[in-house]
C-alpha cells in the first residue's frame, strides 16, 4: 500500500528505526530508536523520582486505582505533516501525577522516559496538568498495541506528536527544563504546534472549553 498522500519526510528521515506510513494502517508506526521487547500489562513498572531524589516503582495494578476515561483526541506529527483523530482510553496525566505524589507546584517540569532506554521528552507543569494530557492503555477500542507504545504511553494532543512518549517506563520531576531528545538532537526547535494545526483540530487554550470524555470508575470504586 502507498504512504498517506500528504506525508512529508524530514531530512533526518534515515535516523528513524521504524517509519511506516502505509495507508493500510489506522495509525502509522514511528520510532526513532529500536522498539523494546514487548511486555504484558502485569510486567508494567513505572519508576518515578521527585525532587526528593527518592525512586519508587508503580505497577499496572497500582494505576488501576486512578479514575479512567475515554476520549477522542488528535495525534499530530507536525514533522511528518500527518495527523489522525484517535479514540484513547486511559487516565488524565494530572490524576496520575497526583496519585504518584508528584503534583505539587514545586515540580516545575517533568521528564517522561521510554522503555527503549534512549527516548525521553519533557513537559512543563502547565502542560502536564492540562486536562487533555493523558496516560494511555487503549486505542481505537483495543488494548494499546506494542507497536504503538503499549502497554502504556503518553498522549499530549496539543503538542507535537513526539512529546507523546511511547513505552512509558519512568517519570521524573525537575526545577529546570530537562528539554527532551528531539531538541537535544536538533530535530525540532520546539514541541509547540503551528497555529494551522491548532486551528484545524480546535486545540487552542483550554480555558472556557469543555473536553468531552467518558469517565470510568477506579478498581476500588467498582468493588
Amino acid at each position: 500500500m502507498p504512504d498517506r498522500p500528504d506525508v512529508r519526510y524530514p531530512k533526518f528521515k534515515e535516523h528513524f528505526s521504524v517509519l511506516d506510513f502505509s495507508a493500510k494502517r489506522a495509525v502509522p508506526l514511528i520510532s526513532l530508536y529500536e522498539m523494546p521487547k514487548p511486555i504484558s500489562k502485569e510486567q508494567v513498572k513505572i519508576s518515578v523520582c521527585g525532587l526528593d531524589c527518592k525512586t519508587r516503582n508503580f505497577s499496572w495494578d497500582d494505576l488501576q486505582k486512578v479514575s479512567k476515561l475515554k476520549t477522542r483526541m488528535p495525534l499530530i506529527c507536525q514533522i511528518f505533516n500527518w495527523a489522525e483523530v484517535v479514540r484513547w482510553e486511559g487516565w488524565k496525566l494530572k490524576n496520575v501525577l497526583e496519585f504518584l505524589g508528584m503534583a505539587g507546584k514545586e515540580n516545575r517540569y517533568y521528564a517522561f522516559y521510554s522503555r527503549d532506554k534512549n527516548y525521553f521528552e519533557s513537559l512543563t507543569r502547565k502542560e502536564a496538568m492540562d486536562e487533555r494530557s493523558l496516560v494511555i492503555y487503549g486505542m481505537n477500542g483495543d488494548a494499546l498495541s506494542h507497536e504503538h507504545g503499549g502497554p502504556v504511553r503518553l498522549a499530549v494532543p496539543f503538542l507535537q506528536g513526539y512529546k507523546s512518549v511511547k513505552w512509558l517506563s519512568g517519570i521524573r520531576s525537575f526545577q529546570n527544563d530537562p528539554l527532551g531528545i528531539k531538541i537535544l538532537l536538533a530535530q525540532s526547535k520546539t514541541g509547540k504546534l503551528a497555529p494551522a494545526w491548532k486551528n484545524k483540530y480546535g486545540l487552542g487554550p483550554l480555558e472556557g472549553r469543555v473536553v468531552h470524555q467518558e469517565r470510568h470508575p477506579t478498581s476500588e470504586e467498582s468493588q
